[in-house]
């Protein structure tokens, strides 16, 4: 019986990039959900700007949680330094969503 699996191949795959740091620093999240999260900001997030602006509720779907817990770990994300959380507004000056900033997340090596 033979295997016809092969490698993937990037080029022809749409893929998501994910800091690396983010994932190995366990001193500032301590939940998989919180490091979903951020991989699910970092999949919507324009390859130039950085922002990203999926509603909670598609946060909370494509990270397989609540949307309580989508929040909860936006706010770990944020206070952790990783994201900046930014409100929209309309021309009248009421919320109408959040846009998520990914924020440089600096090595070790890097710090002065």
């Amino acid at each position: 019986m033979s295997d016809k699996r092969t490698v993937i191949d990037f080029r022809k795959r749409r893929f998501t990039q994910v800091t690396r740091k983010v994932i190995d620093d366990t001193s500032k999240l301590t939940k998989p959900v919180e490091i979903a999260v951020y991989t699910v900001l970092c999949m919507y997030a324009d390859n130039d700007t950085k922002l990203s602006y999926p509603s909670v509720e598609t946060i909370a779907k494509k990270s397989r949680c609540s949307v309580r817990v989508a929040h909860r770990s936006l706010i770990a994300l944020r206070d952790a330094g990783y994201i900046e959380v930014i409100n929209r507004t309309d021309n009248n000056g009421f919320k109408t969503s959040n846009q998520y900033a990914l924020l440089d997340v600096p090595d070790a090596e890097d710090s002065p």
